[in-house]
């Protein structure tokens, strides 16, 4: 096995695999689905022809009888959640007609798992599910030798650790941003002294630096890696729905709150961590947090 997918976690292997899969169907054929609201349906990404995929990333070192029934036992928990979750699934898909269900994992390693995944095919289609293909649905289990296009541009990025360089954001950068920016400006403004009070005016400062900063970022990872930026931007859209419940629900908004979300951000994006240098890593937390702060018009509510 490839010596790059040798020591990834979980979550760095499905960063992996979803830039290998929108590097091979084309942004308008692919959607990833994002776990942070309410959880994913069991569901990584699917795509515009009807595959759904489900990433998987087991120890590879244990011996054979254990490897297989991890595999199988994932593979029969995630297919029963199709049919639990029918409803849901079926209007996130819209017209789309499910025609495999992939299984996603570094090896494939026994042909007896062959056998158990056409045994689930037919128990999944007898289940009578709205949104599949019964005619040609398919479980499968796939690796990424199976998109050799896709696994070299995803394995060329993985190598080559991104440092975009932050700005350098003068006096006068803040200066002609807020005057250009006035709602946004305000929203950091009050919603900085909701949360500090008088003590507000450094962290006012800092959001607007990391605020100009991150666009700034932004700009220049869609244009030099469109599909880590398209990843980055799903995350970021989940995590903003899961800063403003937490802002409703959340009686001190304060420096605790701020520590909290911005650790949440971070672990939101772990699963990109070893595509970007510790800086940038470091810049998309506090730098969507700085987003959300100035670009979401909701104010903070108390008891």
């Amino acid at each position: 096995m490839s010596s790059y997918t040798d020591d990834m976690t979980e979550y760095e292997w499905e960063a992996f695999c979803e830039i290998m899969l929108r590097h091979h169907y084309g942004q308008p054929n692919f959607w990833s689905v994002p776990d942070e609201d309410s959880g994913d349906y069991g569901i990584e990404f699917y795509t515009a022809e009807g595959t759904i995929f489900q990433c998987y990333y087991p120890d590879l070192a244990v011996d054979m009888p254990k490897y297989k029934n991890k595999i199988q036992k994932k593979i029969n928990d995630d297919l029963k959640k199709l049919k639990e979750y029918e409803e849901g699934i079926g209007k996130m898909l819209g017209d789309i007609k499910v025609k495999q269900w992939v299984l996603l994992t570094q090896k494939l390693k026994s042909k007896d798992l062959i056998t158990y995944c056409n045994k689930k095919k037919k128990e999944t289609i007898g289940r009578d599910i709205a949104y599949l293909d019964d005619e040609i649905f398919q479980v499968k289990i796939e690796t990424a030798d199976s998109f050799p296009a896709g696994k070299l541009f995803a394995q060329n990025m993985y190598l080559n650790t991104i440092d975009i360089p932050l700005m350098d954001v003068t006096d006068a950068d803040k200066a002609i941003w807020k005057g250009g920016n006035s709602e946004f400006s305000g929203n950091i403004d009050r919603k900085s002294k909701a949360m500090l009070g008088d003590t507000s005016k450094d962290f006012q400062d800092r959001v607007v630096t990391k605020y100009i900063q991150i666009n700034k970022f932004l700009d220049q990872l869609r244009e030099d890696h469109p599909d880590l930026h398209s990843q980055i931007e799903d995350s970021a859209r989940a995590q903003l729905e899961a800063m403003k419940d937490e802002s409703i629900l959340e009686n001190d908004i304060d420096k605790e709150f701020v520590k909290r979300v911005v650790s949440s951000n971070k672990e939101a994006f772990e699963k990109y961590s070893k595509f970007f240098s510790d800086k940038n890593k470091q810049s998309l937390s506090f730098g969507y947090f700085s987003k959300w702060i100035a670009e979401c018009y909701m104010d903070f509510v108390y008891d």
